[in-house]
């Protein structure tokens, strides 16, 4: 099981996360097969571009699956740090146009994919945040990625606060390109991709590799850090403690 279904037409490669009663929220086996098929898409030369979305109308992808965190140790936190980064490295490295259908929550990981991408369009009733603050777990790449698109001050909002944006403000912040009806997201992100897939691709691939050189070191000592953090925070316990506490909660309302 990947957690995701993945559909080639015309050039488009569709990678659509597919956990929709969990909010599409990403576990490991969606976090190593988006890696997997993200790396061969870059590889594959009838893949033109890539739209990542999510199943469903209610969430792109709620993040991080807050069941994988319950029983992470140290090393298990840098581990998943780790992972998460390969899965950013993946869109990072992709000399191709990647495009993110954001079809409802843009949570934690959701909004930094998103934001690793090269165009984003939004659904009027996106939200999107960064919300691990909350979930006791240290906001330890998203950081990165939302500074670099976002600035100093919305970052540090959205960090700190854990609360959410909705498609008007991101739109205005720059966090999205274009907010469409939701009845009209899968005809527009197919036309932009479309669009996006016109542009010669040695130009493409060799633009995306200057702009990459900009932030590589910059990035590759953000990972680094964020596994000396999560080891910090796993080490303490605070993020298993929390972790099991909402899902405790939750299992109460739902019985």
């Amino acid at each position: 099981m990947s957690g995701f279904l993945s559909t080639l037409d015309d050039g488009q490669l569709w990678l659509t996360l597919d956990r929709p009663a969990k909010l599409n929220a990403i576990d490991p086996d969606m976090r190593h097969g988006l890696t997997r098929a993200i790396r061969e898409a870059g590889a594959d030369p009838s893949v033109k571009v890539v739209v990542l979305t999510g199943a469903g109308d209610r969430a792109f992808t709620a993040g991080q699956d807050l069941a994988e965190m319950t029983d992470l140790d140290e090393e298990g936190g840098a581990r998943w740090v780790r992972e998460l980064a390969a899965l950013y490295d993946s869109i990072r490295a992709l000399d191709k146009p990647s495009l993110v259908a954001i079809n409802g929550y843009a949570s934690g990981g959701g909004i930094q994919i998103a934001l690793h991408a090269d165009y984003r369009i939004a659904v009027d009733h996106a939200r999107l945040g960064q919300p691990e603050i909350d979930a006791g777990m240290p906001s330890v790449l998203g950081p990165w990625v939302i500074r670099a698109a976002l600035g100093l001050a919305v970052t540090r909002d959205l960090a700190l606060s854990g609360r959410f944006i909705g498609a008007t403000d991101a739109l205005r912040l720059g966090a999205v390109d274009e907010v469409v009806p939701a009845a009209t997201l899968a005809t527009e992100a197919r036309a932009r991709a479309a669009t996006l897939a016109t542009a010669p691709p040695l130009a493409v691939a060799l633009t995306k590799q200057r702009m990459r050189a900009l932030t590589e070191s910059d990035w590759r000592a953000t990972v680094a850090h964020g596994e000396e953090l999560a080891r910090a925070a796993f080490g303490a316990g605070e993020p298993q403690a929390t972790a099991r506490a909402f899902l405790a909660a939750r299992s109460a309302k739902h019985r």
